[in-house]
Parts: C-alpha cells; structure tokens; sequence
C-alpha cells in the first residue's frame, strides 16, 4: 500500500524534475555563466518569492479551486510592511502582525464566499484581487510610502553555506506542507473535497470548514511570500505581485495539479516554481519580451494540462 503511493507519486514529481534538468542544461548551454555557484543562488532566491506563493495556491487548486487574489495579498503585504515598519527594527513584530491579520482575513472571506455564497472561486478571487489593489491605491493615494527595517531585510539577504535565506525558508514552508498534506487528517480532507467534494461531505468530511481554511492557508502563504519579498527589494511598490496572478498557478499547474482538484503535490509544486524561474531566466537572456514572456505561461498551462490529461486516460487504459 504504502509502495503504491511512493510510485504514484514519483510518477507524478519525476516529469517536472526531470524537465528542470533539461531546462538548466539548456541554458547553461546558451549562457555557462548559468553554472557558477552564485547564478545559481540567484535562481534559488528569485524561485523562493513563487515558491512560497504558489505553496498557498497548491492548497487552493488541490480543493478544486483557485485563488488569484495572491497578486493581491503580495501587494497589500508590501504596501503594509513598509509602512508600517518605515526603517524601524522596533515596529518589525506590529508589521508582521498586521499583515497576518490581514491576510487571514483575505483568506477567510474567499472561502466563505466559495462555500457559503457559492461564487465560483475564480470569480471570488478575482473580486478579492481588485478589492486587494484598490485599498492599496486608497492607502497610499497612489504614492506607497516606508522601508523595510534592516534587520527584517537579513530575512531574505542572508546565506547559510551559499544558500539564500529566503531559499531555506521557502524550503522549510514546502516540506512542512507537505507533510500536512499526506500525513495529517487535514490533509487527506484537503484532497478528498477537491476530487469529490460531495461524497466527501456524504463520508463526514467537514468540506466548508476545510475550504475555509484552504484559501486562509493560500492567502497566509501570499503574504509570507510578499514579506519575503519585501525583505529583498526593501522599498514599496504597488505592481510588485502583478507577476505572480500567473506564474504561481503556472508553477503548481506545470507540477502535474489537476485544475479540477484533488490531485498535485508540494514537492512537485517546488520543481515547477525552479522551471517556471529558469524559463524566464532564459528568455530574458533571449531577450524576449515581457508580453511574449506572458503567453509562454500561458501556453505552458494549456500545454500541461493537455499533457497530464492524455497521460491520465493513457494510465486508466492500460489498467
């Protein structure tokens, strides 16, 4: 039993990592540079701002979901820490604090409004994400304010043995959730709602309840990645979570989640956040545009779900 889900899983993780490798090989072939130890450590902690993002989306899209309010949370998150911190080592904790209400509260709307309101999740979140923006602009009235105190920017400028400290903190988040996910009740619920979220209730899973605090989980997730995000770049700026409305769904989705629920995985999620990096790092080098950038991803969503989709029904005919 227990070797059945090793390889279901190890099915489900190898392509992505396996893809990683081609993609590194690929670039380090049109760029060597792509090989030095600091490139690579670079990679690491650009790919650690989406990981951690779209570690909290992985939840969402595993409930049969979505959440694109992330952009908005990140961007919230930014605008909040900095002015509230404004430089200050004292008024870290207060920052902190107030973005964690914050995105609680993000979170738990969105999936009250899922569960209750019954509002599609990509409309819930959509709304949220515009609300999300919309405050920032009217809390700043346009012109964001503040700084990241210098101790908090250690957060995501340090390195332990070569290794970004945002790196070891995103790998931290994703093990942790990982383990919730296969080994805690919580976690077989999560996956149970997304695949059958009717005879889940009918099996006496608490579905509301567990959604709710999927999207809370996603939401909390978002602001951990615009903290550390802010911890690295150190100043305010009302566009900084556009980028990852996208790409954190692109990273789970290229891991092998299904957009219906109930399948994916954290470990999965962490190679596509890896890929989802090196691929920008190399258009970049290509000198591709942003708008080119943009339906890359979105082509590589079409393209993966084409692509698990055909291996699915290829998997239930052979058996």
């Amino acid at each position: 039993m227990a070797w059945t889900r090793i390889r279901k899983l190890a099915g489900q993780v190898a392509p992505i990592w396996l893809a990683v490798i081609l993609l590194y090989a690929l670039a380090a072939m049109i760029s060597p540079a792509m090989l030095k130890p600091e490139q690579v450590a670079n990679i690491l902690q650009v790919a650690a701002f989406l990981g951690v993002i779209a570690t909290g989306q992985t939840v969402a899209l595993l409930l049969g979901g979505i959440d694109l309010s992330v952009a908005g949370v990140v961007t919230l998150t930014n605008i909040v820490a900095t002015s509230v911190m404004l430089g200050s080592n004292d008024r870290i904790p207060l920052a902190i604090l107030v973005c964690l209400v914050l995105s609680l509260m993000v979170g738990i709307v969105n999936g009250v409004l899922v569960t209750v309101g019954r509002v599609a999740p990509i409309i819930a979140t959509l709304a949220m994400n515009s609300v999300l923006f919309g405050a920032a602009l009217i809390y700043t009235d346009g012109s964001p304010y503040g700084a990241a105190a210098p101790a908090f920017k250690a957060l995501a400028e340090g390195r332990i043995a070569g290794v970004p400290s945002s790196a070891i903190w995103w790998l931290a988040i994703a093990l942790a959730l990982a383990y919730v996910l296969r080994r805690t009740t919580f976690g077989r619920w999560v996956y149970a709602t997304g695949a059958n979220g009717r005879a889940a209730y009918m099996m006496g899973v608490p579905v509301v309840a567990v959604t709710i605090a999927g999207y809370a989980l996603s939401s909390t997730l978002a602001m951990v990645g615009g903290l550390l995000l802010t911890a690295y770049i150190g100043n305010p700026s009302l566009g900084i979570g556009n980028p990852y409305m996208l790409s954190s769904i692109v990273a789970v989705v290229v891991g092998g989640a299904a957009l219906t629920g109930g399948q994916g995985s954290v470990i999965a999620t962490i190679a596509g956040a890896i890929f989802i990096t090196l691929l920008t790092s190399l258009t970049n080098i290509a000198q591709v545009s942003t708008g080119a950038q943009f339906v890359i991803q979105g082509v590589l969503i079409a393209a993966s779900v084409l692509l698990y989709r055909t291996l699915e029904i290829g998997g239930q005919r052979t058996m």
